[in-house]
């Protein structure tokens, strides 16, 4: 022990110079180490087993030990990757080293070093890490420390993309077991940069592995794509996944263990279908860790937002587990994927569904076709992607919603429970006021106001099994509760059971709940259609059966709907009108339909012991038997609202039945669409039948008839029609063009007793006429209608007393024809009366029946053709006007124009006419329409004129010869003559009188000649006014205007005018008239008025002013013919015969006057007058006083003053020598007052007018005058 410390001391110094000399040697040998460079790498290569090459070795020693500084290392890879190194610099610190005991270096950098390796980051499938070898333990355990400058490190990522790490700076320290490093990176591929990483590393070597630690990263906007795994970048196949994150990593046992990410900002993108997909986050917060062989990725706060929309706050859990055995027949594997979430909302995730096809084409497809939404509260899948009916699921659910899938319907408000797998499963479901499509099954989407059931479904080797029990919906109009289970064996046939109670409200919303694919179509159809109202409170349904086989005409299944439906509508068939307030009982029974009622309405009649019956589906035809009872009027009209509208219904519109009817009614109706069979017969008892293509109506209709369809077939049938009685029996054909109908009718009637004559007519007639007749109706399919009618007839008993022609004696035959031939716009109507007697015409059928053109001739032995232009054209045998006249006042012709429009244009031809008491030969009267009115023309012997009836003006008759005198008619049938044609009118109305305006240029009244003959005749309510009034004979000229008004019981005429003539008895003499007075001119100016009609003066009323002139002349005879009686009005005459009696020597024979004038005026019957003077040659005569028309009395006086020589008159002086005559003629007028003063004779006349009494007064001598 004593020698111990020497020992050491010598040790110690030995090992000094060792060093010593070793130190040395390497300041010596460290520079020329270059020159051992071809050794140095022999040894190496030797060692590691990788070639090397260096082109340059440079060092030295320093303080703290060895520096070295390699340049353009290149080493090749077993994988056939490869190691550069630029620059290799190195500074060891041999005396730290030696503290340690392991390698300490001051300085180990290396410069743009790139690593090349094609082993990829999972290549090695032990799990161990990185496996310890000789470059790994001469980097990890070897050096405690080396930097990476702007290097390279060039690997397969998860990706199967190679990747670039691009290390601007990296330093790396090592410790015993414990190995860190911090640097940044820059990952690169081929798609560009994806960004820059912090990055920090605390790993553990763990017995000679580096396999467990931890790693963080930071990176803004960085590219993750390449970290993704291969089978992630195929099945989610994003375009870009940026995201700026922080991240640390567990490693394991040399295997990614668990991490967490916070992704601060970014978001990843994919194509969708339809549209690019956008996700993106904000903070969000993951885990991942691997359980057992898989992964598991966890959110628990879900801040997504994906499409513009955020996901509601919630989590979410994706696990993958590889390959497991999945169960099944040859135990399948399949790796797994599992979804764990709460608070999901289906809708925010629709973006996810491409992925999710990618992932399970299955899940897409339904996905896609139920475009679900809603929120999910809990939902945990495991999905078998390589078997995923072997999915399993648990979820929890509010108001989801999905759209029809297959046979699963579409839903909405949908709350429940599901649980279980695609195999074996179970749902529980909850819904309220929703709507449940499903096309396949039902026509309408079920409206469901509250629902729940729970089903159980099986699918296993043996085959599926789906059972709903609890199923309670309240949908639209219909309540059902009960059960139902399907199977479907494998290998065998599937099986539907079915037991359910129903009610309803409405029965016309029962379509909505027929399954179309278990019931066919063509049944649907029909129910869909007919069923249309009702109440059933307890129907039931029962299935059992194979629903393939259905509708088990072999009974190999049951179907049974029993409804008690009430208060039901049901359409038996389309286009036949629904039965309503229905009582019936539906049994649906397989393949039939079987329903019965005690009774129905049928539109407005009754159908008791109903049955309406669907023996075979197959067949497709509906038997409805029934027995009818009510009014007859009501069946044609139920009948226009079914498809036998064009047969049947159009037979009844043209022969329309009234009355209680009885009939037994059989309905053929094909459910096809075809044409629907109708049979039966009706029996009549005192019925009615119109027939309307003759507007008219058969009554006490009795018989029976029997019908198919539209062909119609009677038994004779009695009725009564115009009140006669009459036999009547009728069919009706479906043509193949037209519906036909044929009637046939015959009879014996009393024309008296049919009641559709005028009165006076049927008084007239008296008999009975027997005639036969045919009905001919075609209504073609397509539209109109013709027809025709024959009717012949004999009136051999019949007695008419009708004006000629149409007298008839009885026992005289006359055979009558009438035929009518027309459609629904026109008809002929023609016949013949006896041999001779034919006519013709044509009607139009307007809204009013119009007569078109008509012909009648009395002549002829054929039917004469009509008229060219529209019009009536008769032509007559001699006729009494007059007594036609008559018949029409008393009313033949009233209504006439209320029940059918004649034409304007009427020609009527006779040989003789007797109307106004005179006969009017040959006459023709033509009238014809105009633009403004009607034109009537008239010629004859006895008349040629034209009467025009203008529309809104006066109408105007030019008359160019006319003769009148009824006068002769009347002396040739020993008749006296009246004194005016008016006398015997005491009313007349001037309601729907015209205005006229008269032009007649040749006039004969009454025999006499008039001449022309004017006057303008207006009417204004009860007043007629005349104005422009004249008679022109050519010897005198009379005009005249007034006006009467023909108020009842306050009657007023006034007329007013002038009489002018040259020579007074030239016109009277015109007129067959004598006058005493002659070659004297006149002017007569009157101005009258009375109360009554024009041809009565009043002379009690009577009032007016009478103005006289007469110019020079002669009183010849005072008692000669009617114009002496104007003279004895003032008893002139009587005067004159007294003068010549008292002075036969002044007064001879004649007297003549230079002038006569007068004025006179009346007043209430009495004429005034004072200034009446007659300047005559051998007087003058002055009168005055008054005449009372009314007693016909007089009382007047009348003054005489003789001429200067009375032995000379003035006519004797005119003749002798007319100069003389103008001298006493002047000295007469000269002297003319003065004759007062010589000789004065005054009168005094009294007494009747007829019988007057003349006295003198006085007479006075000419000297007595001067006095």
């Amino acid at each position: 022990m004593r020698r111990l410390p020497g020992i050491l001391l010598l040790t110690g110094a030995t090992l000094v110079v060792i060093v010593a000399l070793l130190v040395s040697g390497l300041r010596l040998v460290l520079p020329h180490l270059d020159s051992w460079r071809p050794q140095l790498l022999a040894k190496i290569e030797s060692t590691t087993g990788v070639p090397v090459n260096v082109s340059q070795i440079s060092a030295n020693w320093q303080n703290f030990g060895p520096t070295l500084d390699v340049r353009d290392i290149n080493a090749s890879l077993k994988d056939g990757g490869h190691l550069k190194i630029k620059r290799v610099t190195l500074a060891l610190d041999v005396w730290q080293s030696l503290l340690h005991l392991r390698w300490q270096f001051r300085d180990l950098t290396f410069y743009q070093l790139q690593f090349l390796t094609n082993t990829p980051l999972s290549g090695g499938d032990s799990g161990q890490g990185l496996e310890a070898n000789r470059f790994s333990d001469l980097f990890l355990r070897q050096f405690d420390h080396f930097d990476l400058r702007d290097s390279e490190v060039s690997f397969i990522t998860l990706s199967g993309q190679r990747a670039e790490l691009a290390i601007p700076q990296l330093t790396w320290l090592n410790g015993k077991e414990r190995h860190r490093a911090e640097g940044q990176v820059n990952l690169s591929s081929l798609n560009g940069q994806h960004g820059v990483m912090q990055v920090r590393m605390d790993l553990r070597d763990d017995d000679g592995l580096l396999n467990n630690g931890k790693v963080w990263l930071q990176a803004d906007d960085v590219d993750v794509k390449p970290w993704l795994g291969d089978w992630l970048q195929q099945n989610m196949q994003l375009e870009t996944a940026r995201f700026s994150l922080e991240g640390w990593l567990t490693l394991t046992k040399g295997e990614f263990a668990s991490g967490d990410i916070w992704l601060k900002q970014g978001g990843a993108s994919w194509k969708g279908e339809k549209q690019q997909h956008q996700l993106s986050v904000d903070n969000l917060t993951a885990h991942v860790t691997q359980e057992k062989e898989g992964w598991q990725f966890a959110i628990p706060d879900t801040r997504i937002t994906m499409d513009g929309k955020p996901w509601p706050r919630g989590a979410l859990t994706l696990a993958w587990m590889p390959e497991q055995d999945v169960g099944g027949t040859a135990s399948k594997r399949s790796d797994e994927l599992r979804i764990r979430a709460s608070n999901l909302d289906l809708a925010a995730i629709e973006g996810l569904r491409s992925m999710a096809a990618k992932l399970s084409p299955d899940l897409g497809e339904i996905w896609l076709a139920t475009q679900p939404s809603g929120r999910i509260d809990a939902l945990a899948l495991d999905i078998p992607l390589q078997a995923t009916e072997k999915t399993r699921f648990q979820a929890t659910w509010k108001d989801l919603a999905w759209k029809q899938w297959k046979l699963l319907p579409g839903a909405e408000h949908f709350s429940g429970k599901l649980e279980g797998s695609v195999e074996n499963g179970r749902l529980t479901v909850d819904m309220h006021d929703a709507k449940m499509p499903y096309e396949t099954v039902f026509r309408a989407p079920l409206e469901i106001e509250q629902g729940s059931a729970v089903l159980n479904w099986l699918r296993n080797d043996k085959g599926f099994q789906l059972d709903g029990r609890h199923i309670d919906v309240k949908a639209k109009a219909v309540h059902a509760r009960g059960d139902f289970r399907y199977l479907q064996p494998v290998g065998d046939e599937p099986w539907l059971g079915i037991l359910a109670g129903i009610s309803t409200d409405d029965g016309s919303q029962a379509w909505r709940y027929f399954p179309e694919n278990l019931m066919g179509k063509a049944l649907v159809d029909y129910l869909s259609g007919a069923i249309q109202g009702g109440q059933a409170d307890n129907a039931t349904l029962v299935y059992g059966g194979n629903p393939h086989l259905f509708p088990y005409k072999h009974n190999e299944g049951q179907f049974q709907v029993l409804v008690p439906l009430h208060n039901a509508t049901f359409a038996f068939q389309p286009g036949w009108p629904a039965l309503k307030d229905l009582d019936i009982e539906l049994n649906f029974l397989n393949d039939g339909l079987w329903m019965k009622s005690d009774s129905v309405a049928l539109g407005g009649v009754t159908a008791s012991n109903l049955t309406a019956n669907i023996p075979d589906y197959s067949k497709e035809k509906l038997l409805i038997d029934a027995d009818i009872n009510g009014p007859g009027k009501a069946v044609g009209p139920y009948f226009e609202e079914t498809p036998l509208k064009d047969s049947l219904a159009a037979t009844l519109q043209q022969l329309q039945l009234d009355g209680d009817v009885n009939a037994r009614l059989h309905l053929d109706i094909p459910l096809d669409g075809e044409m629907t069979t109708a049979k039966g017969d009706v029996r009549l008892k005192n019925n009615s039948l119109f027939i309307k293509p003759l507007d008219s109506t058969l009554k006490n209709l009795s018989g029976q008839f029997s019908f198919d369809n539209g062909n119609l077939k009677s038994e004779p049938l009695t009725a009564s029609w115009f009140n006669q009685p009459v036999n009547i029996d009728f069919t009706t054909t479906e043509g193949e063009k037209a519906y036909q109908v044929a009637v046939n009718l015959d009879g014996n009637w009393q024309p008296a007793r049919m009641e559709v004559l005028p009165k006076p007519i049927e008084a007239s007639v008296q008999g009975a006429v027997a005639w036969q007749g045919k009905v001919a109706i075609d209504l073609p399919y397509h539209a109109g209608a013709q027809y025709k009618v024959d009717i012949t007839g004999d009136l051999k008993n019949l007695q008419s007393q009708l004006p000629a022609p149409l007298d008839k004696q009885a026992g005289q035959p006359l055979p009558v024809k009438l035929n009518v031939d027309g459609n629904l716009n026109s008809f002929a109507l023609t016949g013949s009366a006896g041999g001779t007697n034919h006519f013709n015409s044509r009607w139009l059928l307007n809204r009013k029946l119009t007569l078109d053109k008509a012909i009648w001739t009395t002549d002829s032995r054929s039917t004469p053709p009509l008229p060219e232009q529209a019009g009536i054209e008769l032509n007559l045998p001699p006729m009494d006007g007059a007594e036609w006249l008559a018949l029409f006042q008393k009313g033949v012709g009233q209504n006439v124009d209320e029940t059918a429009q004649f034409p304007q244009a009427i020609t009527v031809r006779t040989p003789s006419l007797m109307l106004g008491g005179q006969q009017w030969n040959n006459l023709s009267l033509v009238s014809q329409p105009g633009a403004n009115g009607t034109k009537v023309e008239a010629q004859g012997r006895e008349i040629n004129g034209t009467l025009t009836m203008r529309n809104h003006a006066p109408w105007q008759a030019a008359i160019r010869y006319l003769y009148y005198n009824p006068a002769s008619a009347a002396s040739g049938k020993d008749k006296p003559a009246e004194a005016s044609p008016l006398s015997n009118v005491s009313r007349v109305d001037f309601s729907g009188w015209p205005d006229l305006q008269l032009r007649c240029a040749e006039c004969w009244l009454w025999g006499q000649k008039y001449g022309r003959i004017d006057g303008d005749f207006t009417i204004q309510a009860n007043t007629l006014t005349l104005s422009g009034g004249l008679v022109d004979t050519g010897f005198g000229r009379m005009t005249a205007a007034g006006e009467w008004v023909n108020n009842p019981g306050e009657q007023r005429t006034s007329l007013k005018g002038d009489i002018k003539g040259n020579k007074l008895d030239a016109a009277a003499n015109f007129f067959g008239i004598s006058t005493p007075l002659r070659g004297s001119s006149f002017d007569v100016d009157y101005d009258l008025h009375w109360r009554d009609a024009p041809w009565k003066p009043d002379e009690a009323s009577l009032n007016g002013i009478l103005k006289t002139r007469f110019g020079k002349g002669e009183i010849a005879d005072v008692s000669t013919g009617r114009a002496g009686q104007i003279l004895r009005l003032l008893s002139f005459d009587a005067l004159l015969r007294k003068l010549r009696f008292d002075f036969s020597d002044t007064f001879s024979e004649g007297f003549y006057y230079d002038s006569i004038r007068s004025t006179a005026w009346i007043k209430d019957g009495v004429l005034h007058t004072d200034d009446t003077l007659v300047d005559g040659l051998e007087a003058d005569i002055a009168m005055k006083g008054s005449v009372n028309l009314v007693r016909r009395e007089l009382d007047m006086e009348a003054v005489v003053a003789p001429e200067i020589s009375a032995s000379v008159g003035v006519a004797a002086a005119f003749v002798v020598n007319p100069i003389v005559g103008a001298a006493v003629f002047a000295a007469s007028k000269v002297l003319g007052p003065l004759w007062s003063k010589v000789s004065i004779l005054r009168y005094r006349i009294t007494g009747p007018v007829d019988k007057p009494q003349i006295n003198e007064v006085l007479r006075q001598p000419r000297k007595d005058a001067q006095q």
